[in-house]
């Protein structure tokens, strides 16, 4: 039995990756010629995986056929054995593959986890021969209709709507409703809301517990526009006390003064460069040497109470903001679990499941640590597996894999991911970078271990091309 490793290939564009992914999958084969059983070796895409699974078969066909091949070197030397050896036993396991093509597993990463539901379809709520819905906005349309045509006056919801359509309003937004919550609604599918607890998505249906949350953001918006309107009054009335004038500012009306106007009136706005000069070891005041006047205004409390906004406006303008950005939506977070709701009565009805749930379902059977069970269920029991693009996994998806990875750990097989984190392009399908970042972060060079491709032979064969 191994120890059991992870190793982890940092390879950026052009470094070999493909290839050397093909050179451990073939060394492995030729170890025994049923390993390609064992082995799970996923993709993100389509073309990447058929680039891989041609790779391994073409070469396979041009060892088993006398022809030259990049492998027969490294083959011989992590075998032992002759060329004579290599090209026969490459047909046997040529020949294997093809007579058992199902379970040569080479596969994106949405198809396997396609495969694992449909083995746990009674676990998942399934009918047997449901739909896999690869967009989910048509769906969406119609459960946002459905919600719209159920607001009956009268109703929580309606009000709620309604609630919704007069922020629009005030907030000059679009009065097309259903563009707008179509947008917001959007969030359903992201795995930012698919990771939330349960008592986080209890607490978006429950609409007391909203209602209670939007007076406290209303009350931490007001407190903030009222401590800073009550500064700029008390500036305001030292500024009048005596006499000033907006010719004894440095740039006049575009500085201190016109900030202690906005500041009266009760409006927020970020206080610019000129204003700032007050903050300085050495203040500016005006562009010569202050009137008389202004430097005993600066005595009597201008300065300090200045300063006071000042530093009020730089400790709180994150909540604020936040505090507004989130009453701009709050009337529109609060029906998403009526549109979640029809959503799933509109895919039950049909029979279908919508792609963008399958890893938010796995996660709940995989959560429960049942690597052999899981396996018995699809039929294959995986003993390696083989992760390319490493750095464009999602949480959840990765969540679903760890847990036969690290099975497979446990029982002293090996592993390996490919990636690099600057090669990251998939964010908006939930891809995050950090989890590559994390497991460097891991590297003992003894269970898990790290392994950078560093040339760049995409580089190396344009350069010899051109000599």
């Amino acid at each position: 039995m191994g120890k059991g490793t992870l190793t982890i290939y940092s390879a950026s564009a052009g470094s070999g990756k493909t290839y050397t992914l093909t050179e451990i999958y073939l060394m492995s084969l030729f170890r025994s010629r049923y390993n390609y059983r064992k082995i799970l070796a996923v993709t993100f895409t389509n073309k990447a995986t058929a680039e891989m699974k041609s790779r391994i078969l073409d070469n396979l066909h041009k060892l088993a056929s006398g022809q030259s091949s990049d492998y027969l070197a490294i083959l011989m030397s992590s075998t032992a054995k002759s060329e004579e050896w290599i090209r026969s036993e490459s047909a046997e396991i040529l020949n294997t593959i093809l007579h058992d093509f199902s379970r040569f597993s080479v596969s994106t990463i949405d198809s396997f986890f396609q495969k694992i539901l449909r083995a746990f379809t009674r676990e998942a709520g399934l009918h047997s021969g449901f739909n896999v819905e690869l967009d989910h906005s048509n769906t969406l349309s119609s459960a946002v209709d459905e919600m719209l045509g159920s607001a009956v006056a009268g109703t929580q919801l309606n009000k709620w709507l309604t609630n919704y359509a007069m922020t629009n309003i005030e907030e000059d937004k679009s009065w097309n409703l259903k563009d707008g919550i179509i947008k917001l609604s959007e969030e359903l599918f992201k795995e930012k809301f698919k990771i939330l607890s349960a008592g986080e998505r209890s607490n978006l249906e429950n609409k007391e517990f909203l209602l209670g949350y939007i007076e406290k953001i209303r009350s931490l918006s007001a407190a903030f526009e009222k401590k800073l309107a009550d500064l700029g009054k008390k500036a305001s009335g030292i500024y009048s006390e005596h006499g000033l004038s907006d010719d004894m500012f440095f740039q006049k009306g575009k500085g201190v003064p016109g900030y202690i106007k906005s500041l009266a009136s009760g409006i927020i706005r970020e206080p610019n460069s000129y204003i700032r000069e007050i903050e300085k070891s050495s203040p500016k005041w005006s562009t010569g040497s202050p009137a008389p006047q202004l430097q005993i205004a600066i005595r009597n409390g201008l300065e300090s109470v200045l300063l006071e906004a000042l530093q009020y406006y730089d400790g709180n303008i994150m909540d604020y903001t936040t505090a507004n950005a989130v009453l701009s939506n709050i009337y529109a977070l609060g029906i998403l679990s009526d549109i979640l709701y029809n959503i799933h009565v509109i895919t039950a009805s049909e029979n279908s499941f919508l792609l963008s749930d399958a890893g938010e379902v796995l996660s709940l059977i995989t959560g429960q640590d049942q690597s052999p069970f899981i396996y018995e269920k699809v039929g294959n029991r995986f003993e390696n597996f083989m992760i390319d693009e490493f750095q464009d996994t999602s949480i959840i998806q990765w969540n679903n894999l760890r847990p036969l990875i690290e099975n497979s750990m446990a029982e002293g097989f090996d592993n390996l991911v490919v990636g690099d984190v600057k090669q990251s392009i998939y964010r908006w399908r939930n891809s995050d970078w950090k989890i590559l970042s994390a497991l460097n972060g891991m590297v003992d060079n003894d269970r898990f271990i790290s392994k950078p491709l560093t040339k760049n032979w995409r580089s190396l064969f344009k350069y010899n091309k051109i000599q």
